[in-house]
């Protein structure tokens, strides 16, 4: 009966729609996989949601496009029920559409009822697996997936006999045959075991059992069962199988309980090229998600931006996935908010990765004899040309180069690039070893550069050769000076060639594995080099002024025209770079000048400010006398600046007091460069008013004055000190005891009288 339900399912995987070969070559290889889904009664509501998504982050977790991807729910046959399986997402290519589909009808998946069939029928989930993958292109990988929460039952299945105890024995001798068709037609099976009634040992041989991955001699690689204790990390521990079957790897994110809002973050490396971001929610309807590379700038949810291309499926559903194409590496930062009201969720963010590499093979000399020894160079670069240098960047990753060709067995070689024997500098991205061709090889050669690595996938891109009969007659090198350009501007280098034979030879030069858009015209296309000469002649790389920033892929090769056979090759080790601004080029000249200019100007402007200070007239107090009387003061207006006015009014009883005027004609005040007054009168004469002295103005009156600048103490002259409101005072010389102020004043000088006079009333008008 099951095998009659199955014959009257038709469905099959749509034949594969090809790409282009470039872009076949430098994107995620696909892969064919169909996600078994327990759906037994012993589930409970929480672990259907943890299928569901599961099934789900498989589906939309896979990094290319042209992947085709079932699901299947299983269970037991009844005899009345619909049968021990159901096809609940039809296989489907995992473009942008197909998995927006994929994302809605990983719904379906649900809890069998009594009446439904809740047995664990294996052969038939795995008779459906093997039916769906039957007409996968050979190359294309074949795997399935197995979720379940128990063990084999199919005790309420008539299908395996009439008797119910022999029931479950006759399906584990039918689950055997379905094991070895597997691994016939070459399917991988990923079993994952989720609960406490997993018959481990069941699951570890159905992984064993099936086929071994083509880069199984990768840890990772290699199908395993899995098991866990609940369903609540299923999704990412069917993931981190999912990446291993599939030769790729999983960053593990953050999983938080989310009230509000939270930031996960998830790092890609800097050797993917191919990656998806996961967010596992257990509602969707509440959550918003938005997410930022690891410079801070947010991504857009599809379309491309800073080189990357984006598309984001599933954002209703309980997973959502934005597949990035050339990510930027570094953490990346899931930002997720929780509408408000809705309760706290649990939401996991995690990423899959591949790096898709090219590899570059130079072999030296190009055309070997029989039995001898060739260096061979191995590059890996991304699919924009970074040659990959970092230990980090090629932790992992092992290089070899296999030789093929007639006359002998393959062979292959591991490369290293440690500095060592044929390798000439360590860790530059350059792996180098020594090869010997086979005394037996005959004709065709064949090196090809092989590397294997977490998470890497990579194109065999061959050196097609051929065995030489005697030492080659054309030899040469080329040599490439410059390592950076600018857009618009011309590499250049040199060729040399020489030629041993008596006839002369026309080579072609080429850019090989270059730029497919961009790529550089390179001069000379043509080389003719005359019998038995030398020749050395200039080469150079032509620029468009729209050339892509960035490394330059690809290898210079040299041909000989009449043969086909490579005379000279070498890497392109080459860097298009920005043309510079007016400061990278004169940043240097120009902050030293600055700050030449800005210390000049400090100068300047610190003794312009000194100048005005020491010019500055408004702390000074001129004092007015007749004989040794002093008779009044005159303060300075407030910023006088360096000068001011001032004029003689008559007071009651014929005295005068000085009085603030600006008036033309008036008496004009300034500082002397030697700390005294200059005072021009109104009769267009000046006089010199002294620190410490009085000068003579007119009718018996002379001028003295007060300085209320304060001065440094070192400033002052020996013997000075500073005197109320700041105004210096000569110290007076030690009196006798007894004697008072008054008798001072009277036996002191005319100065010191002037000073210690006892203010008069008309002092409070000042």
């Amino acid at each position: 009966m099951c095998a009659l339900l199955l014959a009257l399912l038709p469905l099959t995987f749509p034949p594969p729609a090809h790409a282009d070969g470039d872009q076949r070559a430098l994107s995620p290889e696909p892969v064919d996989f169909v996600v078994l889904v327990d759906e037994s009664g012993s589930l409970s509501k929480a672990d259907v949601a943890a299928e569901r998504a599961a099934a789900a982050v498989l589906a939309l977790g896979e990094v290319s496009e042209r992947s085709r991807v079932a699901v299947v729910g299983f269970g037991s046959a009844t005899g009345s029920g619909p049968g021990p399986v159901e096809t609940v997402c039809p296989p489907t290519r995992a473009d942008a559409a197909g998995r927006e589909r994929l994302s809605s009808c990983v719904s379906r998946l649900h809890r069998r009822t009594d009446a439904e069939g809740n047995g664990t029928d294996f052969p038939a989930a795995l008779t459906q697996a093997l039916s769906l993958l039957s007409d996968s292109e050979e190359s294309t990988p074949k795997i399935v997936f197995l979720l379940t929460d128990g063990r084999l039952d199919v005790s309420d299945s008539p299908a395996y006999g009439d008797d119910p105890a022999s029931r479950n024995a006759n399906a584990e001798k039918a689950l055997a045959k379905k094991v070895a068709q597997a691994r016939a037609e070459k399917v991988q099976i990923w079993p994952l075991g989720f609960g406490s009634s997993i018959d481990k040992k069941q699951l570890d041989a159905l992984a064993e059992g099936g086929y071994q991955s083509r880069c199984a001699d990768l840890p990772s690689a290699r199908p395993a069962a899995r098991v866990t204790k609940g369903s609540d990390d299923v999704a990412e521990v069917l993931l981190t199988a999912f990446a291993g079957a599939r030769c790729a790897r999983t960053t593990s994110g953050d999983a938080k309980s989310v009230t509000s809002s939270a930031d996960l973050e998830v790092t890609i490396p800097p050797v993917a090229t191919d990656g998806t971001i996961d967010v596992i929610k257990e509602n969707a309807d509440d959550v918003a998600v938005t997410y930022y590379d690891p410079r801070g700038h947010k991504v857009p949810l599809n379309g491309k931006a800073d080189g990357s291309e984006f598309e984001l499926v599933g954002q209703s559903g309980p997973v959502e996935a934005l597949r990035i194409r050339n990510p930027y590496p570094g953490t990346w930062r899931v930002h997720v908010e929780v509408l408000d009201g809705a309760p706290a969720q649990r939401i996991t963010a995690t990423a899959i990765w591949q790096g898709v590499l090219r590899s570059y093979i130079v072999v030296d000399p190009p055309a070997p004899r029989a039995g001898q020894q060739v260096t061979a160079h191995v590059t890996l670069q991304t699919r924009q040309g970074v040659v990959l240098t970092e230990p980090a960047q090629l932790a992992g990753i092992k290089v070899s180069v296999k030789l093929t060709g007639d006359g002998f067995p393959a062979r292959t070689v591991r490369l290293a690039d440690d500095g060592k024997g044929a390798d000439p500098r360590a860790h530059d991205g350059e792996f180098s070893a020594r090869v010997t061709v086979p005394r037996t090889a005959d004709g065709a050669l064949s090196f090809t550069g092989v590397m294997v690595g977490e998470g890497i996938a990579g194109d065999e891109s061959p050196f097609p050769t051929a065995v030489a009969a005697a030492e080659p007659l054309l030899s040469g090198a080329i040599v490439l000076e410059d390592h950076e350009v600018h857009p618009g501007d011309t590499a250049r280098g040199s060729i040399e060639v020489r030629n041993d034979d008596d006839t002369a030879h026309r080579l072609s030069l080429a850019l090989v594995g270059g730029p497919k858009s961009g790529a550089p015209a390179v001069s000379p296309r043509k080389i003719t080099v005359a019998a038995g000469k030398t020749v050395r002649v200039p080469l150079s790389l032509a620029f468009a002024p729209d050339a892509e920033h960035g490394a330059v892929p690809g290898r210079l090769t040299l041909r000989d025209e009449t043969s086909g056979q490579v005379v000279t090759a070498t890497f392109v080790r080459l860097k298009v770079v920005p043309v510079p601004g007016f400061l990278d080029r004169y940043g240097k000249q120009v902050g030293a000048g600055a700050a030449l200019v800005l210390a000049l100007a400090v100068l300047l402007g610190l003794r312009w400010q000194d100048r005005r200070r020491v010019r500055d007239t408004s702390d000074i107090q001129l004092i007015l006398y007749r004989g040794d009387m002093e008779l009044s003061r005159l303060r300075a207006p407030t910023h006088a600046g360096s000068e001011f006015g001032f004029s003689l009014r008559a007071a009651t009883g014929g005295s005068q007091r000085l009085l603030l005027d600006d008036s033309p004609g008036r008496h004009r005040v300034r500082r002397a460069g030697d700390g005294g007054l200059v005072v021009r009168l109104p009769s267009g004469k000046r006089i010199v008013v002294a620190r410490n002295h009085r000068s003579a103005l007119s009718d018996g009156l002379s001028l003295g004055f007060a300085d209320h600048r304060p001065t440094s103490r070192s400033s002052r002259p020996a013997g000075t000190r500073r005197g109320a409101g700041g105004s210096e005072r000569t110290a007076p010389k030690e009196q006798p005891r007894g004697r008072n102020r008054h008798s001072r004043g009277r036996g002191g000088s005319a100065a010191e009288n002037a000073t210690m006079t006892a203010r008069r009333p008309y002092d409070d008008d000042f």
